[in-house]
């Protein structure tokens, strides 16, 4: 991944609050896939999609007052495939972390490891942040699958050593 991107999603925020849920995001997913072993494009897929995977709130706050979930995932999608153009030159990676961007919110989908490891991350982060508007445990049991994910939840959310 092309560090570059990093100072690309700040300067595009310049919303501290996005930026620190924007770089945890990144740092989890980062973890996240590193311990389910994977490598080459597929973890460079997960990596910008984690880094723009909020792109669309900006958009969707100027556009329709709201930064809601669908409406950043619609509007977030090709922002992020502009975002990663700029890095990556083969279009099926651009593709899928306009995908990924454009599914992070699709909770019910299931069997795609990099989406997976995208909603783990930002659930992460968003129990840390927003932790009295969830149910913990529900969240866990609905939206957890990877085992790094699952002992990063242990470790972060509950605590356990």
């Amino acid at each position: 991944m092309d560090k570059r991107a990093i100072g690309d999603v700040i300067a595009y925020y310049d919303n501290e609050k996005l930026i620190a849920h924007t770089l945890k995001v990144f740092g989890y997913a980062q973890g996240i896939a590193a311990g389910e072993g994977l490598t080459g494009d597929e973890r460079e897929i997960v990596e910008y999609a984690a880094l723009f995977h909020d792109v669309g709130i900006p958009a969707g706050l100027a556009e329709c007052g709201s930064g809601a979930g669908p409406i950043q995932e619609r509007l977030g999608a090709p922002i992020a495939m502009e975002m990663t153009k700029k890095y990556v030159s083969d279009p099926a990676i651009v593709e899928r972390v306009g995908y990924l961007v454009g599914h992070h919110h699709s909770f019910g989908l299931k069997g795609q490891r990099d989406l997976q490891i995208l909603f783990e991350a930002d659930w992460l982060v968003n129990l840390i942040e927003s932790a009295e508007q969830y149910n913990r445990q529900i969240v866990y049991e609905k939206h957890f699958e990877t085992e790094t994910g699952k002992e990063f939840f242990h470790h972060v959310i509950e605590g356990k050593k």
